[in-house]
């Protein structure tokens, strides 16, 4: 395990641009959680906004969880003593919420087990960032594990990564490098081509823009 190096906590940019690996994930997770609570909030008959809502938490957390596997985990696995349990349980976690995101993926718009696909990912997802926020957690380990700089430079990892990553949940896939990283790249850019057909890129983009 390399030497823990104490220089104080990461510096936290309020832009995006300059976030690092923690601040990131941890902006990535409340993003996700208003995704749910405009959901909630939603009519019963806004179908159209509510699953346009769906589409974005599905490619939110698909993008997430694939940054995570590539570069947030295995960093957690080598700095950190208890990581590789940690990480163990996360990933059982991810693959779980995954097959429920499929679902709603793959949902016809007005499909009423929706809402309960959608409730199910979201206390999934509450309790996952719970435990990675939490005193024990991988989050936590990394601040402490880490220098500044290193993780300034995740952040930038992870950034990059932001852009090659899948938009649509893929559970059967494999989720340690490099194995991960090969058959992400390719269903990457399966999904883009899907999300450009449908247009999906064009209402996520935009729904972006509103935060």
């Amino acid at each position: 395990m390399a030497t823990t190096r104490k220089t104080g906590p990461a510096k936290q940019s309020t832009g995006r641009s300059g976030m690092d690996a923690i601040a990131l994930i941890k902006d990535d997770h409340r993003t996700v959680n208003t995704l749910f609570q405009s959901y909630d909030a939603a009519g019963p008959r806004s179908m159209k906004r509510k699953r346009q809502i769906a589409e974005r938490v599905v490619r939110e957390l698909s993008v997430h969880a694939t940054i995570e596997e590539e570069l947030l985990y295995p960093a957690a696995r080598k700095r950190m003593p208890d990581g590789a349990a940690l990480v163990k349980e996360a990933k059982s976690e991810h693959r779980q919420l995954k097959r429920v995101l499929q679902k709603i993926d793959k949902a016809e718009p007005d499909d009423p087990r929706v809402d309960a696909l959608m409730v199910q990912a979201r206390d999934a997802v509450r309790q996952h960032v719970a435990e990675e926020e939490g005193p024990g957690g991988i989050l936590a380990g990394l601040r402490a594990a880490m220098s500044r700089s290193e993780l300034a430079d995740l952040g930038a990892q992870l950034r990059r990564a932001k852009r090659a990553a899948p938009t649509h949940p893929h559970p059967n896939a494999p989720d340690s490098p490099p194995a991960n990283m090969v058959v992400g790249t390719a269903a990457a850019a399966v999904d883009r081509v899907r999300d450009r057909a449908s247009g999906r890129t064009r209402r996520t983009t935009s729904a972006a823009g509103k935060r």
